[in-house]
């Protein structure tokens, strides 16, 4: 069933010959079920990645902060509460090589890879359960 959206937009402009000019116009779009569904879930993947990129963001900043050795006072101890609870499922998998005092979080650059890749599976799934069979993503 196809949904009318109708728009009327008024514009006033001065001209030479009279003072005032007022033009009215009204648009239609018409939408089908498909257009608002495929909306609604491009929507739902911008939440996903907005929600996925800071993840990946703290990631990366906790991942510098201990490249170059900052210590855990005030809002390094901050990012290193968040990201550790973000990075704790990787901790161990891999050695992370140290150099007075600072040291590469490999857990931290796995999960940033992880949670890119578990985001990526997740927006495909929402694509492929909600947009027709027959419809492209433009």
């Amino acid at each position: 069933m196809p949904i009318e959206v109708q728009k009327e937009v008024t514009s006033t402009s001065e001209g030479p010959v009279s003072d005032q000019v007022r033009q009215t116009a009204t648009t239609s779009q018409v939408s089908t079920n498909a257009e608002v569904q495929d909306a609604h879930s491009d929507r739902g993947n911008a939440w996903i990645w907005y929600i996925v990129g800071i993840i990946d963001l703290l990631l990366a900043l906790g991942l510098v902060f201990k490249l170059f050795g900052a210590r855990a006072v005030g809002f390094a101890d901050f990012l290193y509460g968040i990201t550790n609870f973000f990075a704790a499922p990787f901790r161990g998998i891999f050695p992370n090589p140290k150099v007075e005092g600072a040291y590469f979080d490999t857990a931290a650059l796995v999960a940033i890879v992880v949670y890119i890749l578990v985001g990526w599976i997740i927006v495909r799934l929402i694509d492929l359960a909600t947009r027709p069979a027959g419809s492209q993503k433009v």
